[in-house]
């Protein structure tokens, strides 16, 4: 028989409709379970995503992407009535690799994340972050589709 304790739950975001539908289903879930709920979002290292672009301090559009996820976060935090309990955290990088190394250090239990049902030409091409995080995940990942 196995014992299933879910203690700390994390959600992921992209701040799309998709990943607030999973935000609003984890707020359940960690209801039910009084369990700690964790949100993460990622802002994407454009040092290692687009390379050196002359003119641009990529510094300052990493600094500025941060600034509005900070304001989109608080967003959530006042909409979904997110109380003390909910621990907001903004990583820089590889949003999979993000996700995973957050859920290790953090011993999260269940990872919870929205599901866009991308197919075709753009999933053979960008892939799924959600796909990504099952791949690297120890953890249980439950997927939300909209």
């Amino acid at each position: 028989m196995y014992s299933i304790s879910i203690k700390k739950i994390l959600v992921p975001t992209d701040l799309s409709e998709t990943a607030e539908y999973a935000l609003a289903y984890a707020k359940e879930l960690a209801a039910k379970f009084n369990a700690k709920l964790y949100v993460l979002y990622c802002v994407t290292d454009l040092q290692s995503a687009i390379g050196y672009v002359p003119g641009l301090s990529l510094d300052q559009i990493t600094s500025s992407m941060t600034k509005e996820a900070e304001k989109q976060i608080e967003h959530l935090r006042n909409k979904y009535k997110l109380n003390e309990n909910v621990e907001t955290s903004i990583e820089t990088g590889d949003a999979a690799k993000k996700i995973a190394e957050f859920t290790d250090e953090n011993d999260i239990d269940l990872i919870v994340m929205g599901a866009h049902g991308k197919s075709g030409v753009e999933r053979f091409m960008f892939g799924s972050v959600t796909e990504k995080v099952l791949r690297l995940s120890k953890k249980p990942v439950l997927a939300v589709k909209k």
